[in-house]
């Protein structure tokens, strides 16, 4: 007797999969235009991060960067919102030379039916109170059944000590105004200050404009609890995410781990760990 054919058969079943899976990561890589790119210690804070004078926000604000001090090189895993299948994963190096800071990244979101992929390559310097940073990204947009595109961006950042406890920063991403074929690539402009007003607690706060969403406002803190030990808590308005984290530093290596919750869409978690390199300090 044969079998009666209907939509969802083993190929239908498979394509139901598929498009589940590319709607849900399309979702999710549209509202992730609101977040920022992985980091852990950066994600404890609510990625309010562009004035801190911290190397390990690097991915967030480039003109970070010009405060390495040693060459490092760390990893992350991002999960959205607890769907195995929905992650990014990356791998950042710097290394610094006498004044300049060099960089670069390896960047991986979403499974092979729908993946975006990120590479860039960056320069940092201090000047003064002052620090500089430019990037470019080349970016590629991989969904199964449709050609691939790809792009290159540039990013802009500086850093600024208004004195000796408060700075301020902004990042630019995207002034080149890149686009893909049918997808264009939003402008996103980071303004903040940051403050130590006691030598353990750091203050900071960002507004984020997004030409794509409204201005996103972030506050963040980080509390150093012990020598190898800080303490990351954020706030997100009008996304109303909550962050918080933890970092353990140990002679070389750098652990870092936080969770942010979505009142809409739920908990991410994401995990970072670092080794420095002693050896090649700035000189």
């Amino acid at each position: 007797m044969k079998k009666p054919t209907h939509f969802f058969n083993e190929r239908g079943g498979r394509f139901c999969s598929v498009f589940t899976l590319c709607f849900f990561s399309i979702c999710i890589s549209c509202y992730a235009q609101k977040e920022s790119p992985p980091g852990a210690p950066s994600n404890g804070m609510a990625a309010a991060v562009c004035a801190l004078a911290d190397a390990n926000h690097t991915r967030q604000a480039v003109a970070n960067s010009a405060f390495a001090e040693q060459a490092y090189i760390s990893s992350n895993y991002k999960n959205h919102y607890l769907l195995s299948e929905l992650y990014t994963t990356s791998l950042v190096f710097l290394f610094p030379y006498k004044k300049i800071s060099f960089g670069g990244y390896a960047e991986r979101f979403g499974p092979d039916h729908y993946k975006e992929l990120r590479m860039g390559l960056s320069v940092a310097q201090r000047i003064g109170h002052t620090a500089l940073g430019m990037r470019v990204n080349w970016e590629q947009l991989a969904i199964e059944g449709f050609p691939t595109q790809q792009v290159f961006t540039g990013e802009l950042g500086g850093i600024v000590a208004l004195t000796s406890r408060i700075n301020f920063g902004a990042n630019l991403y995207n002034f080149t105004l890149s686009s893909f074929e049918h997808q264009p690539l939003p402008v996103i402009l980071k303004c903040g200050l940051s403050g130590q007003f006691l030598k353990e607690l750091t203050l900071a706060v960002e507004a984020e404009k997004n030409t794509n969403e409204p201005l996103l406002v972030k506050w963040g803190a980080q509390y150093q609890i012990a020598t190898p030990v800080k303490l990351f808590l954020g706030f997100r308005h009008p996304t109303n995410s909550l962050h918080a984290g933890v970092a353990i530093t140990r002679h070389t290596i750098y652990v870092a781990y936080s969770l942010s919750w979505n009142f809409r869409l739920g908990l991410c978690q994401e995990f970072s760990l670092a080794l420095s390199f002693k050896g090649y300090k700035k000189k």
